[in-house]
């Protein structure tokens, strides 16, 4: 269920893009786009590969050029299909993927590449940047010495030396380890807040984005599916992929019978479930998906339960161990259905074919209807 795409120019808003169309041969890449940004907001561009994100920040920085729509910068039109402001006159900065640092020059002197409205950039103005970024020592140095983590915060100085009002990012930090990736992420966020820019940044991943963005865009299929807060996305998907794409679910085949959904492990009540009304699901259904967050699963029972508690036994069929949690697969009692526990594991040490009075929360699931 795609989110209507209802989003207007709006005049205030820092850049606003309005029924953006664009193809590749006869291969349609983005499909009625709009949104607008506000000064100082970090949007992100989330979605899988091929989903148009990247396209749509060339589109913005005007290096590829629009087949449908327009782009607005401060009010002021930069590309339809009658008028095209060349990139070098838009007020923006991107930070690639690679860096794309020139390695013949010194850390410095690649700051200093860039052209600013006023002039030249003075070695003082990089040297500025550079300490932003805790590099000064690294000024005379060339990329090669440097490593990935370095090069990228060189990178977005080089960008914010040349005073940008609005940065790109194409997934800047998809080339480091896990770990850097988390750090920059805090640094760079820490930076474009400070310097008041407007950034969009463009990311395939979830985890990435809910830190990051002020405002989600989700893209599948070349249209948006979701726009939102990160809490919104989080806490009111508006479709099973949205769901999926920020969270791991297990998702069951119900259906609903006098405003009861028929699970394996017995009859929910469709009042309670959060998602119900935004899914207009009706007294009756026969077919519905139920979605059941992995990390909202627990392995005890609550003392004094609440009308929303639902209480099922289960027993630990397999465990799969990673650095930051495990993963249990459960066994329903007196049922084919099993579902994935995420946990910390942290409070007791369970193994296979431990059992458990598990519990779950009527108000965390999710009900979505199906068309068949």
């Amino acid at each position: 269920m795609l989110q209507k795409n209802q989003t207007k120019p709006n005049h205030s808003s820092h850049v606003s893009l309005h029924n953006i169309s664009h193809q590749y041969a006869e291969k349609t890449i983005l499909n009625d786009i709009s949104f607008n940004i506000e000064r100082g907001e970090i949007i992100c561009l989330l979605g899988a590969s091929g989903s148009g994100k990247s396209t749509l920040l060339r589109l913005i920085a005007g290096v590829e050029t629009l087949n449908t729509g327009s782009i607005s910068i401060n009010d002021k039109i930069v590309v339809n299909e009658d008028i095209f402001i060349a990139p070098e006159n838009r007020q923006i900065g991107m930070v690639f993927q690679d860096y794309a640092l020139f390695p013949h020059l010194t850390v410095s002197q690649n700051i200093m590449f860039g052209k600013i409205k006023n002039g030249k950039i003075t070695r003082q103005d990089a040297m500025q940047q550079l300490d932003y970024i805790g590099l000064t020592e690294y000024a005379d140095s060339y990329p090669s010495t440097l490593s990935g983590g370095q090069q990228q915060r060189v990178a977005l100085a080089r960008t914010l030396a040349t005073k940008p009002e609005i940065l790109l990012l194409d997934e800047p930090f998809s080339g480091l380890d896990s770990h850097l990736r988390v750090e920059l992420r805090v640094e760079t966020k820490k930076l474009i807040k400070a310097n008041n820019i407007s950034a969009i940044f463009v990311t395939h991943d979830a985890e990435e984005a809910l830190y990051l963005a002020d405002k989600i865009i989700l893209l599948n299929d070349s249209q948006i599916e979701q726009m939102g807060t990160p809490d919104q996305l989080l806490n009111q998907p508006a479709s099973i992929y949205a769901a999926h794409y920020l969270r791991r679910y297990n998702e069951l085949d119900v259906s609903i019978e006098n405003g009861m959904v028929k699970t394996p492990f017995g009859d929910l009540q469709t009042q309670h479930l959060c998602c119900c009304a935004q899914t207009n699901l009706g007294h009756n259904h026969n077919h519905a998906k139920l979605l059941i967050a992995q990390n909202d699963i627990h392995l005890a029972s609550y003392d004094d339960p609440d009308e929303y508690d639902h209480q099922i036994k289960v027993k630990i069929t397999h465990i799969n161990h990673y650095s930051e949690f495990s993963e249990l697969h459960l066994q329903v009692s007196n049922t084919q259905q099993t579902l994935i526990l995420r946990t910390s594991l942290r409070e007791k040490q369970v193994k296979i074919n431990d059992e458990y009075n598990a519990h779950f929360n009527y108000k965390n699931l999710f009900i979505f209807a199906q068309n068949t």
